[in-house]
């Protein structure tokens, strides 16, 4: 498989999750020497909000800066400019199937290499539940990096 580009990570509010997936995704690219671009969108309107503070947190942890993020809200030219679109749970899906029925075939739940159940949205919960979701997050975009057939640079 090879990268599709650009990647677009989608989430509920764009504060947490795929501002996650999306700096972790460019930052495994980059460290590839691959050229790829990669956004990420919410579904509820929400936008112009900053990552909050556990997030930016526990981010920092998995070595990625969320600092400058601002969030924004998806519209229907996000989901036709995209190669790919990574979605958080099932009904993320459905929705975006909705607004632009011929994009189904580009829409992929994150986490489809492992076990496909939803990645549960962190926002208001403790560091202990955004360190179970980064987590997820990592390990997911490293099976897709793995299938597009990128590799690590050593």
């Amino acid at each position: 498989m090879m990268l599709p580009s650009p990647i677009m990570m989608v989430c509920a509010g764009n504060m947490c999750r795929s501002p996650f997936a999306e700096h972790y995704m460019r930052q495994k690219l980059e460290q590839a020497g691959v050229a790829g671009e990669c956004f990420s969108r919410g579904l509820l309107a929400m936008p112009g909000r900053k990552v909050p503070d556990t997030a930016l947190q526990i981010g920092l942890e998995f070595g990625i800066d969320m600092q400058g993020h601002i969030s924004q809200t998806l519209l229907a030219p996000d989901v036709d400019r995209a190669a790919m679109i990574m979605v958080m749970e099932q009904g993320q899906r459905q929705h975006l199937s909705k607004m632009r029925p011929a994009s189904i075939g580009k829409i992929f739940l994150l986490s489809q290499p492992h076990d496909g159940k939803k990645i549960a949205d962190p926002m208001g919960k403790d560091e202990d539940h955004f360190r179970k979701v980064y987590e997820e997050i990592t390990m997911n975009i490293d099976a897709w990096v793995k299938r597009f057939g990128i590799h690590q640079k050593t």
